[in-house]
C-alpha cells in the first residue's frame, strides 16, 4: 500500500480519509449479494479504516480520537466519496468519527 498512499488524494486541513470495510460476497446464511448490494451495505453501516490524516486534524484538541490504520464509525452521510483506481474512499471532516472501533468484523449493517 506504500506506492498506492502516496496517488491517492491528500486530505487538506482537519479532513480525514477513510476507506470503507469490504463486505463479504455472501450473508452468513448463504445467500450471494450483488454488487449493488455490497455497494450499499458499504456506506449503510460506516465502518471505515483511516488512510491519511490533514495536518490540522485534531489540532485545537488535547485528545487524538483516531489515528492512521484505526477503524472508525461514520455516519451514513458524511464526507465525500470518492472513488480511486477502482477503489471507494470517503474524505469527512475529523469531528464526524463517532467512534473508534477495535474489532470491525463485529459490527454489521442493517
Amino acid at each position: 500500500q506504500g506506492g498506492k498512499c502516496m496517488t491517492l488524494p491528500k486530505p487538506s486541513g482537519y479532513r480525514i480519509l477513510l476507506k470503507p470495510r469490504e463486505i463479504s460476497e455472501k450473508t452468513k446464511g448463504g445467500i450471494i449479494l450483488t454488487d449493488e448490494s455490497r455497494d450499499a451495505a458499504k456506506f449503510s453501516c460506516v465502518v471505515s479504516q483511516v488512510i491519511d490524516m490533514g495536518s490540522d486534524c485534531y489540532h485545537d484538541k488535547e485528545t487524538k480520537w483516531c489515528k492512521i490504520g484505526d477503524w472508525v464509525l461514520t455516519g451514513k452521510y458524511v464526507g465525500l466519496k470518492v472513488k480511486h483506481e477502482g477503489q471507494e474512499y470517503s474524505l469527512i471532516n475529523d469531528d464526524e468519527v463517532v467512534a473508534v472501533v477495535l474489532d470491525p468484523a463485529k459490527i454489521s449493517h442493517k
